[in-house]
């Protein structure tokens, strides 16, 4: 969260966009390749012949599962997501390395669980745990001159009842090279330096894409085939442009620019501490953010005004030396700019999220107001939400439309979560109605308390719950429960962790100590609908450790049952069981066709 400042002249915590600002395309447009055919092809961009394309008609050089466009936080949590589902996937970012600017840097819980699932929590935890942070914001006239104001933000709240992971600060330099190092871990092709010069969906919108990819150092073009296309490619993504759809919202709010700086930053601040500091001076307004203590790096956030001629050109190094000195308050200070990264503030979603073989992730499908800090979050939840279904399309386990889901249920949150930090906007502005005030909900349930509606449609869910509310609905995350994982440890030992530990991979039957007779019941229904299916039990599998109980967490009986889906969210509940064995089968069976969109 960086801080700008409102046309009142207030502060406000922000977020510029989590993706790359530049996209992962040189400045020529995308062109999708057109078709033969006798119609008009709405997929075709209008594009010059980018130099350097592979023959026509030429076969693909490289399969693969999915294709990703852009190396930011959403698409390399994209590839680690795949990978630890099983699915080839390669990822291409036209830049050489991650992001050098810390762009977002408040992660909730839910993308800490997301990264958890997939064994990248215990990495970005401990780098977490080494962040020079601080909640302290002041007001200054410069950070050497006098002090205006300051406040203390308070403290997160104790969230071990309802998740085993944490809210943290890391800025998204640190993020992204942890979550790389995982997704290669995990098997992922991750070719940075390489660009995507064009891409053809031969067999029609649903059909595989076939891409040309061009290598920045060698100038070679290659040709891959990959069955899906994620565009993770930054809010002016050239690939949702190449597939024509829109966007609807708000649109740019703000022209901001952030500069990245190395000085000395201990010196003019004489031992004060500060996570935001709000610049007031003749010379700017703006604010620094001192994210990184032990590089001696700091940002500088300044808003500039396009209607009056300004442009991000004007930030020449000289210029930005001298933008950064005024803040530090010491025109000699020696100062060294790192980078210059413009950015728009904006409200926008895109028309759909999925476009046949093509998907859209972070900031190309939603550009959500920083306010918050919700959207690199967001994205990484897209991620989560996509990657699990691809897989299970992939193994034949789902039918085409499960991908139809991601569309529902995704592009739902992102425009309710763009509503909620417009709201936020407002209210930090002094311009909030009553009614915005009481229609603003608090943040954890904006990110720990979304659901999915459309799972359950007769329930009629609220977008947002506050997250100790949930009780196991269908369309909702499945609520942590601690408990004792027997035979969990790595040595096959007992180890304590949460119930949400046990999803991740497949699907999930949840049963009490009494549901026995629902394993047959899964075993049947596994068999009938080619499901993978993972049976975990209380008084079995997993000891209960909480307070409330496990059957009070989800609403169920001890002869209950609840499916989860591999993203932590269910599926589907049971209270009780019914008497019948063929019942129960029956009952699992179609709950999983269900889920999976396939005829029970």
């Amino acid at each position: 969260m960086l801080l700008f400042r409102t046309p009142q002249g207030l502060p406000s915590t922000v977020e510029p966009q989590a993706d790359r600002a530049t996209s992962s395309f040189p400045g020529q447009p995308l062109q999708q390749r057109r078709r033969p055919s006798v119609e008009p092809d709405p997929y075709q961009a209008p594009a010059c012949e980018p130099e350097g394309r592979a023959a026509v008609g030429k076969e693909p050089e490289e399969l693969t599962d999915v294709l990703i466009v852009g190396g930011g936080i959403t698409g390399l949590s994209c590839a680690l997501f795949l990978r630890h589902h099983g699915v080839r996937a390669v990822l291409v970012e036209r830049h050489a390395s991650t992001s050098i600017h810390p762009r977002a840097w408040g992660w909730y819980p839910r993308t800490l669980e997301a990264f958890r699932s997939a064994g990248a929590e215990e990495a970005v935890l401990e780098a977490a745990a080494g962040y020079a942070g601080h909640r302290r914001q002041a007001t200054v006239e410069s950070l050497r001159g006098k002090e205006l104001k300051a406040v203390m933000l308070p403290e997160p709240g104790d969230l071990s009842s309802l998740t085993p992971s944490r809210q943290i600060s890391l800025g998204q330099d640190r993020m992204e090279p942890l979550v790389r190092e995982a997704a290669d871990r995990a098997g992922a092709d991750l070719r940075f330096g390489t660009e995507l010069v064009s891409f053809d969906r031969p067999e029609g919108p649903g059909g595989p894409v076939v891409a040309t990819l061009k290598d920045r150092a060698t100038d070679e073009v290659r040709q891959l085939r990959a069955r899906w296309l994620v565009a993770a490619d930054g809010a002016r993504s050239p690939v949702r442009e190449a597939l024509g759809i829109g966007r609807t919202g708000r649109g740019t709010l703000q022209h901001q620019v952030s500069i990245l700086f190395r000085a000395d930053l201990e010196g003019p601040l004489d031992g004060r501490r500060f996570s935001i500091c709000q610049i007031e001076n003749e010379e700017l307004s703006g604010a620094v953010l001192g994210h990184d203590d032990t590089l001696g790096r700091g940002t500088l956030i300044l808003q500039y005004h396009p209607e009056e001629g300004a442009t991000p050109d004007d930030f020449t190094t000289e210029e930005s030396v001298r933008l950064v000195r005024s803040a530090i308050g010491d025109p000699t200070a020696d100062v060294e700019i790192i980078g210059v990264l413009p950015w728009e503030l904006a409200a926008l979603s895109a028309e759909r999220f999925r476009d046949g073989s093509a998907f859209l992730i972070g900031d190309s499908a939603h550009v959500i107001p920083p306010i918050g800090g919700y959207g690199a979050n967001t994205g990484v939840h897209d991620a989560h939400n996509l990657a699990w279904k691809l897989a299970a399309v992939l193994r034949g386990e789902a039918g085409e439309g499960l991908l139809d889901t991601y569309d529902a249920e995704r592009r739902p949150v992102a425009e309710a979560t763009i509503a909620q930090a417009q709201l936020r906007l407002m209210v930090r502005s002094g311009r909030a109605t009553e009614e915005q005030r009481k229609a603003t909900v608090e943040v954890l349930a904006v990110m720990l308390g979304h659901s999915y509606p459309s799972v359950a449609p007769e329930a009629g869910l609220p977008q947002f719950r506050e997250p100790e509310k949930l009780s196991g609905e269908p369309g909702t995350r499945a609520p942590h429960v601690p408990v004792l994982l027997r035979g969990g440890g790595e040595g096959g030992e007992d180890r304590n962790g949460s119930v949400l530990d046990v999803y991740g991979s497949s699907f999930v039957l949840l049963i009490g100590s009494d549901g026995t007779d629902w394993r047959a019941a899964a075993a049947e229904a596994s068999e009938r609908t080619g499901v993978r299916l993972v049976t975990a039990g209380f008084g079995t599998e997993l000891e209960d450790l909480s307070e409330r109980g496990w059957y009070e967490r989800y609403a169920v009986t001890a002869d209950g049952a609840v499916l989860v889906r591999p993203d932590g969210f269910v599926a589907w509940r049971s209270s009780g069981a019914p008497e019948r064995a063929q019942d129960r089968a029956q009952a699992v069976a179609q709950a999983l066709a269900t889920a999976v969109v396939r005829a029970g």
